[in-house]
C-alpha cells in the first residue's frame, strides 16, 4: 500500500515515519509542543524524533506533538481518527485505537489494545494499562488495571473489558 501523507498535513522537523502509515487531511504530527510558560516556536530544539511505526493511521485534524524530555512514539497498527490530540512525549502502544475527539495529555501511556472513546481525555502522566476501554466522554486520571473499563467524569472502573478479553481468546461471537 505505501505511506501516505495528505498535501495539507504538516509533518515536524524531527519525525520518523513508518510504512505502510496513512496521514489524513490537516494533521500535524510533530509540532511545537504546549508547554505552557517554558516553551516557544523561537526555543524549540526538537531533540527529541516523534516516531510514527508502521500500519499507523492518522486520520484529519489530528495533532501529535513534539516530545520535550523524550520521544513522543505512536506504534505499529494504532488508528486515531479525525480531531484527536496527542500531547507531547506520549507513547501510543500497538494496536490501540483512539477515537474521535480523543485528547491525551502530555507523558500519558496508553497501553497495547486500549481503547480510548469518543471525545474522552486523559491528565498528563496518566497510564491507560494494556487493554483498558475508556468510555466516551470520561476524563481518567493516575493509573488504570490492564482488561479493564473505565466510564464517566472522573472516569470509574466498572469491570472488566470482557469483550476484548473474549476476543483475544478467539471465543466471541
Amino acid at each position: 500500500m505505501g505511506t501516505y501523507i495528505h498535501p495539507t498535513a504538516i509533518i515536524g522537523s524531527n519525525v520518523q515515519i513508518g510504512n505502510d502509515v496513512y496521514i489524513g487531511a490537516y494533521s500535524i504530527v510533530g509540532d511545537v509542543p504546549e508547554y505552557p510558560g517554558k516553551i516557544t516556536h523561537a526555543n524549540f530544539q526538537n531533540e527529541h524524533p516523534t516516531i510514527i511505526d508502521d500500519g499507523v493511521t492518522i486520520r484529519e485534524h489530528v495533532t501529535i506533538h513534539a516530545g520535550v524530555q523524550y520521544s513522543t512514539h505512536i506504534m505499529r497498527d494504532v488508528f486515531i481518527m479525525s480531531h484527536c490530540h496527542i500531547g507531547h512525549d506520549v507513547i501510543v502502544m500497538p494496536d490501540a485505537v483512539l477515537h474521535t475527539g480523543a485528547i491525551i495529555g502530555g507523558f500519558t501511556f496508553i497501553g497495547r489494545y486500549a481503547r480510548i472513546g469518543l471525545n474522552a481525555s486523559t491528565h498528563p502522566h496518566t497510564t491507560i494499562a494494556k487493554g483498558v476501554m475508556i468510555g466516551a466522554q470520561s476524563f481518567v486520571k493516575g493509573n488504570t488495571i490492564e482488561f479493564s473499563t473505565y466510564v464517566g467524569c472522573p472516569a470509574k472502573y466498572i469491570g472488566e473489558n470482557h469483550r476484548l478479553i473474549e476476543r483475544l481468546n478467539g471465543t466471541d461471537n
